[in-house]
């Protein structure tokens, strides 16, 4: 058997405000910065350029926030919390526009319907890490776990 699998990072970043950065990507509308891990690349070393690369701005990882699977595309998506360090907003080949939300504002700014419901699990996360798994076409959450952090 092959395997397929395809591993991508997301930092929902936040900064002394409170804020969130959201940005708005051609294909799926606004959403938190992110993207493929390249191989030979780690996955702090991923999120590091991804969020860089969409936005401007130099992070800090803080926390973790949980996994999910598109089990269409064998995507497994990994969620971080990051807090802001340094930089200015800016956009890029794949980013139109970049801005700060309150999270409130960010989770009605995302349309894209992974996008929200793994926003709305990083909003609302206390403690707990959530495993997901979803159908791309049309979007359908096939199993959702939420789980205590192990200490």
């Amino acid at each position: 058997m092959e395997y397929t699998h395809f591993v991508s990072i997301a930092g929902l970043v936040r900064n002394s405000r409170g804020q969130i950065i959201l940005v708005n990507s051609p294909r799926r509308g606004w959403e938190y910065p992110g993207g493929m891990v390249e191989s030979g690349e780690s996955l702090q070393d991923a999120l590091h350029r991804e969020i860089m690369e969409e936005s401007g701005v130099m992070v800090r990882v803080i926390g973790f926030f949980g996994a999910s699977k598109n089990i269409q595309k064998d995507i497994v998506n990994l969620d971080f919390l990051c807090e802001y360090v340094s930089g200015a907003l800016r956009t890029s080949a794949e980013s139109t526009d970049v801005a700060w939300f309150s999270p409130e504002d960010a989770l009605e700014a995302a349309s894209f319907s992974l996008t929200r419901h793994r926003l709305s699990n990083m909003l609302t996360a206390a403690g707990e890490m959530y495993c997901l798994g979803c159908r791309h076409d049309p979007f359908l959450v096939t199993d959702e776990l939420l789980l205590p952090i192990a200490k």
